[in-house]
């Protein structure tokens, strides 16, 4: 199964168990308790199943990674159309406003509008999209800026092609492999980022986050509990971001 279809089937499955009615994970009076044959993960503060936290937490993560993912690469490719076709002062009106992106570390922003915007997880889909497409906008750019020079797109030319035929037809289809690889490479990014985000508290409590619980385990890091509450949100985000690095592996875009 290659990336493109990896990814749809992965969007398919959070759309389906984020619009279900997801059960809300009750509190009991059995807090703090270690792994047993009832609770797999033990239990947190709250008396509520580490374990089905994890799962709670699922659909938003799968949310956040799909919307971020997409977005982004949309923005980066239909930007680096533009200024390739359209050159001088839009293409170097784009590249400054890449750079000016570019030399801020993107997290800095994203805590200041987390703490500043109401907290959600469109809030953070929009604002981890909006710092992560000038990636996409350089690679994508150069991607097309070669793929003009290629014959297919000469002989097209010559006999008086439009550019919008152009793009669709001799340069996106070419580009498909690299987009999936920038597609994943958004997805791994916004769980990071977004994990991140949540574990700083800026966004919203309520909202259950793989980050949210992190920072419920570093909360008790003097107490045994530390030791089971950690592994969960530890393990669960890690095998996510391998699973989509090992498709991401085979569509390098270094070899595309």
């Amino acid at each position: 199964m290659n990336a493109r279809l990896f990814f749809m089937a992965l969007a398919l499955f959070g759309l389906l168990i984020w619009w279900l009615d997801w059960p809300q994970v009750e509190m009991s009076v059995h807090i703090l308790q270690p792994p047993s044959v009832k609770y797999w993960l033990g239990t947190d503060t709250l008396g509520q199943d580490v374990l089905l936290r994890l799962l709670e937490a699922l659909p938003g993560t799968l949310l956040v990674a799909i919307c971020c993912g997409i977005l982004p690469l949309a923005a980066g490719l239909g930007l680096a159309s533009v200024s390739t076709f359209c050159g001088g002062l839009v293409d170097r009106a784009l590249l400054k406003l890449t750079d000016i992106f570019m030399i801020i570390p993107s997290i800095l922003p994203l805590m200041i509008m987390s703490a500043l915007l109401e907290p959600g997880v469109s809030t953070v889909i929009i604002l981890i999209s909006a710092l992560s497409w000038p990636d996409d906008f350089r690679v994508l750019r150069a991607a097309i800026q070669r793929q003009l020079f290629s014959d297919a797109v000469l002989s097209a030319r010559h006999f008086g092609a439009a550019r919008f035929y152009l793009l669709r037809r001799h340069v996106w289809p070419v580009l498909f492999p690299l987009m999936e690889a920038l597609l994943l490479q958004n997805a791994r990014r916004a769980i990071m980022l977004s994990a991140g985000l949540a574990f700083l508290g800026l966004t919203d409590p309520r909202l259950a986050n793989w980050g949210t619980l992190l920072l419920e385990a570093q909360e008790r890091i003097h107490h045994p509990a530390f030791w089971w509450m950690l592994p969960g949100p530890l393990c669960a985000m890690t095998l996510l971001i391998l699973l989509l690095n090992n498709f991401n592996g085979k569509r390098n875009p270094e070899h595309t």
